[in-house]
């Protein structure tokens, strides 16, 4: 009997997995954003963006990974290409409140930045906000440590708001850590800018400790329409390696708690196929969740150079199911798509046909575009390189294998069991550009776990399924 509910229960959640993915956006590169002509490159670097309730892009510069660069906050409307700087910290002097910048969100229409504080402040390392009401710089409010807001005696590193104002932030606090914050004016406790009490229990980053704060969570995403008042529903952070030999880097999907009980919160590492999130020692890898509960990447170092969307399941297991177009991406290159050298952090607008990623080698932000184009239409030459869930899954004895290729290629499709051990070749050859599916049959296999993988050129997805006897 609980093996038959098991059975429910994983193919009504495979069910939903597979339906949400019905409709696809056709991305193309839009046009390049500056910054300021009269600002010399050297004070400028890239380090996160976010988009308010108005579609407005917001980028912060920051002298965290260059020490020439002034602590900068730049805003561009939804039709311009210049960026406009509304405020420069370093410039006005503000380097005790501000010693870097480190973390940027939108709630509505307010920006909400954070900031390292000189250690003058306090030698173990404090953190100041500051909260710009409808995005107007002339109504800052500054909240931070000793400044009658709890929580904020820590540095208070990428930052994330949930739709009812509840922030979420990465921490060096407990080693490495999350915490909430209330920012929202219906809730009366904690008080408002103060941190959700955890009850001494912090939920720590599977990375474990940090180095002096070096390996660190730079970047927080949540899912913009979701519920998190809803123990399932999960967010996400991002974490750098100390080094290049390190393993402590990478993605952490958080679920188990709310934002009212940001301690019964649960970090794992996301894992996938192709190691694309085995996230190095680069900062900061900026993350992302769109309206259809897509996670993004800003693939930031030179083996990368790309912005990929990653389906996420239940067993913490990423597949990459989009890309934008850059020229210089090390996993799909195209010449027609932006010119991404150093991608650092990736934002969307609400409807999500718009996304921008900012790049810290070009000094400049993109611009892409994408329109809904619906069930894909088999008589049509795909857009993307694409590998579909199988179908139908669970299943006994066979199931449907469906794939795109968006030129001809040379393609190997593979089934391996779970550990790892190559069971069948389904295809090995040259294919044409086109639609496909492939039949599996599994007759003289036991039940279980099976991943499917296709690999073409220099890609490779892989997509996990499930026999039932």
């Amino acid at each position: 009997m609980k093996f038959f509910t098991l059975k429910i229960i994983i193919s009504f959640f495979l069910f939903l997995n597979a339906a949400s993915f019905s409709q696809t956006g056709d991305w193309k590169y839009v046009q390049k954003i500056s910054f300021p002509a009269t600002l010399a490159d050297s004070t400028i670097s890239p380090y996160s963006c976010v988009v308010d309730s108005k579609d407005n892009l917001w980028i912060i510069s920051a002298r965290v990974t260059s020490a020439s660069a002034h602590n900068a906050l730049f805003k561009a409307g939804p039709e311009d290409t210049l960026l406009t700087e509304v405020v420069d910290y370093t410039a006005k002097g503000d380097t005790l409140n501000v010693r870097a910048l480190i973390g940027l969100t939108a709630i509505d229409d307010d920006i909400l930045v954070t900031s390292k504080c000189n250690k003058l402040i306090h030698p173990a390392g404090v953190s100041r906000g500051y909260y710009y009401l409808d995005g107007d710089t002339s109504k800052a409010t500054l909240y931070g440590f000793n400044m009658g807001n709890a929580g904020w005696g820590t540095e208070v590193y990428g930052i994330t708001a949930t739709k009812d104002s509840i922030v979420f932030a990465g921490l060096a606090y407990g080693g490495t850590s999350i915490r909430g914050y209330n920012f929202s004016l219906s809730r009366t406790a904690p008080g408002y800018a103060a941190y959700i009490d955890m009850a001494s229990l912090t939920p720590a980053e599977p990375g474990g400790p940090n180095s002096g704060g070096f390996d660190i969570i730079r970047d927080c995403a949540v899912d913009p329409n979701e519920d998190y008042n809803n123990p399932e529903t999960v967010w996400y952070t991002s974490r750098n390696s100390l080094n290049s030999t390190s393993a402590n880097g990478g993605i952490a999907r958080w679920a188990g708690g709310t934002q009212t009980d940001p301690k019964s919160y649960v970090g794992q590492r996301v894992t996938d196929a192709s190691s694309d999130l085995s996230v190095g020692s680069w900062i900061p890898y900026g993350i992302t969740i769109d309206n259809k509960h897509k996670l993004w990447v800003a693939g930031i170092d030179t083996t990368r150079r790309w912005v990929k969307a990653f389906e996420v399941d239940n067993f913490n297991f990423a597949n990459a199911v989009e890309e934008l177009p850059a020229q210089y991406s090390t996993s799909n290159p195209d010449p027609n798509g932006a010119p991404l050298r150093m991608p650092t952090d990736v934002a969307f607008t609400k409807d999500g046909y718009t996304a921008y990623v900012i790049d810290a080698a070009q000094k400049a932000a993109y611009r892409f575009s994408s329109k809904p184009t619906g069930v894909e239409n088999e008589k049509t030459q795909p857009i993307l390189f694409a590998l579909k869930q199988n179908y139908p899954n669970p299943f006994n004895p066979s199931t449907v294998i469906s794939y795109s290729l968006p030129k001809g290629m040379n393609v190997k499709l593979v089934v391996t069991n779970s550990l790892g051990q190559e069971i069948a070749t389904l295809i090995d050859g040259f294919k044409l550009a086109g639609n496909y599916s492939k039949t599996f049959n599994a007759q003289n296999l036991s039940s279980g776990i099976y991943f499917y993988t296709l690999k073409a050129d220099n890609l490779m997805f892989s997509k996990k399924m499930m026999l039932v006897r």
